[in-house]
């Protein structure tokens, strides 16, 4: 298979254009752009997760990974949320007894509190999975109980 090109295409050369691209006149001085910009307000603002659903906490932990507060395999490990899947009642809730209840709010803080010491005593060896255990964690107790500082 061959294309034919049948018009004459030739590259803009810029160092042949010299200063005529340059604007002349007067300087807009943006030393301050940067200092408006940032705002002072938190990424992710204050949330009770010692009283938040599933679903909500699914939300979060999207807002999370997009603010870059978390890498993607802590917002996997954070958005699962068993109670959220369409089959619960046949499977972990036909094995507990429990129904779902996707927006009754529990104790997140609590459940990765239990998440990280079993993975301390059952995946010792898996000091990747701690560590991000951990993270999440900490960044559930930073959620709750911010600090803020202002220098």
């Amino acid at each position: 298979m061959s294309i034919a090109v049948t018009a004459n295409i030739y590259p803009i050369e810029p160092l042949a254009l010299g200063r005529s691209l340059v604007l002349s006149g007067p300087r807009v001085d943006r030393s301050n752009d940067l200092e408006q910009a940032t705002s002072r307000k938190p990424v992710v603002p204050a949330r009770d997760v010692r009283q938040i659903s599933p679903r909500k906490m699914a939300h979060l932990s999207m807002d999370l990974y997009v603010a870059g507060i978390i890498e993607w395999e802590e917002h996997e490990m954070l958005a699962f949320q068993a109670e959220l899947h369409p089959d619960y009642e046949k499977s972990i809730g036909a094995l507990t007894g429990e129904p779902a209840k996707p927006d009754h709010p529990k104790d997140f803080i609590e459940e990765w509190e239990r998440r990280l010491t079993f993975q301390r005593r059952y995946n010792p060896d898996n000091v990747r999975r701690i560590r991000r255990t951990e993270h999440i964690k900490n960044i559930l107790n930073q959620i709750d109980a911010p600090t803020h500082l202002l220098v």
